[in-house]
C-alpha cells in the first residue's frame, strides 16, 4: 500500500508477449531460460538481417518488384562506386530499430557530395566524405540501399506503415495502416524525430486521385504476404510486424525494410484488441486450456441480463396490482365510513 514495487514468485506463464529489446546481452541467461520453459511471441530464432532478406525477395518472382537494389558497404570504396552507380543513396544500420543513424548521400559534382542526417544537411568534397566514413560507418553493420523517391508535393520524405498482427483465428491481420510524414526532416518519415502522421486513405486520395483505392488494396495485401513469407524465412513463431513501403511519384511501391519489433504507440488499441484476441487462440488450441471465447460470455451475460430485466418487469407488475389494490381499499365506501373507528380506536389505544 506505499506504491513501492514488490518481488513476488509465481509460475511461468505458457505464453509470454516479448520485444526484441528483451534480447539485449546482459538478458541472454534469462531469455535462454524462457525459450526453454515456455511460448514467446518471438524467440528470435533465425534472424533475417534486412541485407538477406533484401537478397532473398529479390529472388522471389511475388516480390522482386518491390525490392530497391540493396548491398553492404565494408569499405570507402564500395560507397564510392555505389554513389557513383546511382547517384543518391540510403545508409542504414543492417540491425537499426526505430529509423535510427539513417543517412542519405547524394553526388552533386566530380568532387563534391551532399550528406543528409535527421533535419540537417551538409556539403563536402570528397576528403570529407571520407572523414565521415571513418568516423559514422567504418566498423558498423551498414548496408547501402539506392535512394526512392517517396516524397509529397511539399518535398516531404514520408512512408507507409502497414501493421499486422495474428488474429483470433492465429492468422495474420491487418492492425493498422498509416503514412508517416518527415515534415522538415532531410532523410526518412521518423515520427520520433519531429514527423507526423496521417490517415492512410486521406493522404492517398490528395496525393494520387484515381490510383489511391488500388494503392491502398495493394498495400493491405502486401501486409499480410509479406508477414507470412517473413514466418516462412525464419521458420518459427511471430506474432507482430511491421512493413515500411514507399510510394514514388507514379505510384510504384517499394518496400524498404521489415521491422520485427515495431513500435505501438500509433495504434494501441488495436493492438490490444488483436493480441487479446490471439492470447486466447494460443491458449485454446497450443496448450489446450479451456477458455471462454469473447463473444460467448458476452452473449451468456446478455442471457442473465435479460432475464434478470424479464423478473424486475414482473415485480414491478406486481407492485402495480398491489398498489391498484390498496387505491381501491382506500378509496372504497365502506373504507371511508369506518375511519371514524380506527380515530377512536387509535385514540383509545392511546389513552
Amino acid at each position: 500500500m506505499k506504491n513501492e514495487w514488490i518481488n513476488k514468485e509465481t509460475e511461468i506463464p505458457p505464453f509470454i508477449d516479448v520485444v526484441p529489446y528483451c534480447f539485449k546481452k546482459e538478458n541472454k541467461e534469462v531469455m535462454d531460460f524462457l525459450k526453454r520453459q515456455t511460448l514467446l511471441s518471438d524467440n528470435r530464432d533465425n534472424i533475417v538481417t534486412k541485407e538477406k532478406l533484401q537478397n532473398l525477395l529479390s529472388r522471389d518472382s511475388e516480390f522482386a518488384h518491390l525490392m530497391i537494389p540493396t548491398c553492404k558497404i565494408k569499405t570507402f570504396e564500395d560507397l564510392i562506386y555505389y554513389i557513383g552507380t546511382y547517384d543518391k543513396v540510403v545508409l542504414k544500420p543492417g540491425r537499426g530499430l526505430r529509423g535510427k543513424n539513417i543517412y542519405i548521400l547524394e553526388k552533386m559534382g566530380e568532387n563534391s557530395f551532399k550528406i543528409g542526417f535527421k533535419k540537417n544537411q551538409w556539403n563536402v568534397n570528397l576528403n570529407s566524405l571520407k572523414d565521415f566514413f571513418e568516423d559514422a560507418i567504418k566498423g558498423n553493420y551498414y548496408i547501402l540501399q539506392k535512394y526512392v523517391t517517396s516524397r509529397t508535393p511539399q518535398g516531404d520524405p514520408f512512408d507507409c506503415r502497414v501493421h499486422v498482427e495474428k488474429s483470433s483465428s492465429g492468422e495474420w491481420s491487418v492492425a493498422k495502416i498509416y503514412v508517416r510524414i518527415g515534415i522538415g526532416q532531410s532523410v526518412i518519415s521518423n515520427v520520433n524525430q519531429g514527423g507526423g502522421i496521417s490517415d492512410p486513405k486521406e493522404f492517398l486520395k490528395a496525393n494520387f486521385e484515381n490510383d489511391w483505392k488500388g494503392i491502398y488494396n495493394n498495400l493491405s495485401s502486401l501486409g499480410k504476404k509479406i508477414a507470412k513469407k517473413m514466418e516462412s524465412l525464419r521458420g518459427t513463431h511471430i506474432m507482430s510486424l511491421g512493413m515500411d513501403i514507399g510510394i514514388d511519384e507514379n505510384g510504384k511501391l517499394y518496400l524498404f525494410e521489415v521491422n520485427d519489433g515495431p513500435s505501438t504507440k500509433a495504434l494501441i488499441h488495436e493492438v490490444a484488441f488483436h493480441r487479446s484476441n490471439y492470447y486466447l487462440y494460443i491458449l485454446k488450441n497450443k496448450f489446450n486450456y479451456s477458455v471462454i471465447e469473447p463473444v460467448n460470455m458476452i452473449e451468456a451475460k446478455q442471457t442473465e441480463i435479460n432475464e434478470l430485466k424479464h423478473e424486475v418487469k414482473q415485480l414491478k407488475e406486481i407492485v402495480l396490482k398491489k398498489e391498484k389494490k390498496l387505491n381501491q381499499i382506500l378509496n372504497s365506501r365502506s373504507w371511508k365510513l369506518t375511519g371514524f373507528l380506527r380515530k377512536t380506536k387509535k385514540f383509545m389505544t392511546k389513552g
